[in-house]
């Protein structure tokens, strides 16, 4: 497992780019001479490159997988670096559509070849490792990026940015080709058919239910919490949540290479999710708030490796195409979940509201993965 640190740093760097923006807007908008929404469309742009390029370029990319992931990392040390020093809004814009297209195809790529670098019987624990940057990443690389714009500024937290991807980069670049496994990369026709199948499609509708209810529930964190009387504890309740996702990330793995069948982890973690939701609102306690959060956090972050174990068995031809198409609904989840969190609160939903329509969806995840299992008995 030691082999796969790059992976798990570059993973760490994509973590804290696509989520560091959000708290960065004002002071970027103010420095260029923009609208806090222009500026938000560098996140629009990034997420919006990622869902696009991941399942048209990744599946592709696999068969030069050394070059690829060099290539790719290359590219986004490149784009953050631009976007360090952007003096418009427009150009700001731009490197942030460049970054989220590297990161689309390294991402699934990266964890493609984690996969295929270690015995069958490790392969959840490569996932999960790797998962588990992307949520360290998201989670504690996110404060501290805010932390050294605060201190000093924002261009700087890009430059951090740049920094852990470089770093990434020279672990590839020194494992050298030859070291790192190719995988199948099929062509464009049969990377579409891999998306159209339907267990595919379930995965990951699954998949884009789960990141509507959670990331979704989490954009709202603090009018949550507001709801429940715990706006001041906002602050440890976050890094709280920030523990959940790190340990689930990094023991789910185990779970589902124990598990003859990971599509019944998946089955599991959206019921107790969605259980996890239900308490949230109905005993608003700072105790079992602070309970439900931490199990939030574990379920909601462990729930990406089961999903990626099951499409790359069920696609040993072309899993990188099906890895990066989930990793898209990942991301489409979280869009839509603001979306529709931001509708709920224009409503007067607060606090239990917000909780139980998370918990719904959930709910509804879970039942689209029973119906996955029950089509395709795997």
């Amino acid at each position: 497992m030691n082999r796969l640190w790059p992976y798990v740093l570059g993973s760490v760097a994509l973590g804290l780019d696509a989520y560091v923006i959000a708290g960065l807007l004002p002071t970027i908008a103010a420095d260029l001479g923009s609208s806090p929404g222009a500026i938000g469309l560098g996140v629009a742009a990034f997420t919006g490159a990622y869902a696009v390029a991941g399942p048209v370029l990744a599946g592709a990319a696999g068969r030069q997988a050394s070059r690829s992931l060099l290539l790719a990392l290359s590219l986004f040390v490149v784009a953050n670096v631009a976007s360090a020093f952007a003096a418009s809004a427009g150009v700001f814009i731009a490197t942030r559509l460049i970054a989220g297209a590297a990161a689309g195809i390294y991402s699934p790529l990266s964890s493609a070849v984690a996969a295929s670098s270690v015995p069958t019987e490790r392969k959840g624990r490569a996932l999960s490792l790797v998962l588990a940057g992307l949520a360290c990443g998201t989670v504690f690389g996110v404060p501290f990026g805010l932390l050294i714009a605060e201190r000093a500024s924002w261009r700087w937290t890009f430059a951090l940015i740049a920094a852990v991807g470089l770093l990434a980069a020279v672990g590839v670049a020194l494992r050298g080709k030859g070291r790192i496994e190719n995988v199948p990369a099929p062509s464009l026709a049969a990377r579409l058919a891999t998306l159209g199948q339907i267990p595919n499609v379930l995965t990951m509708l699954v998949t884009l239910l789960t990141g509507i209810a959670s990331l979704g529930l989490y954009t709202y964190f603090v009018p949550l919490l507001d709801g429940l009387g715990h706006g001041s504890q906002r602050v440890w309740l976050i890094w709280v949540w920030g523990a959940g996702g790190a340990i689930g990330t990094l023991f789910v793995g185990r779970i589902v290479d124990a598990v003859p069948r990971p599509t019944l982890v998946t089955a599991a973690i959206t019921a107790l999710l969605a259980l996890t939701f239900a308490l949230l609102g109905w005993n608003p306690s700072l105790v079992m708030t602070a309970i439900s959060v931490f199990f939030w956090g574990l379920l909601g972050w462990s729930s990406l490796a089961p999903q990626q174990h099951t499409l790359m068995t069920a696609n040993p031809q072309d899993g990188t195409t099906a890895v990066a198409a989930n990793a898209s609904a990942n991301y489409l989840g979280s869009a839509l979940g603001s979306t529709a969190g931001a509708l709920l609160i224009d409503h007067h939903f607060a606090g239990a509201e917000l909780a139980y329509s998370a918990a719904a969806l959930a709910i509804l995840a879970c039942c689209v993965q029973l119906l996955r299992i029950r089509t395709t008995r795997s």
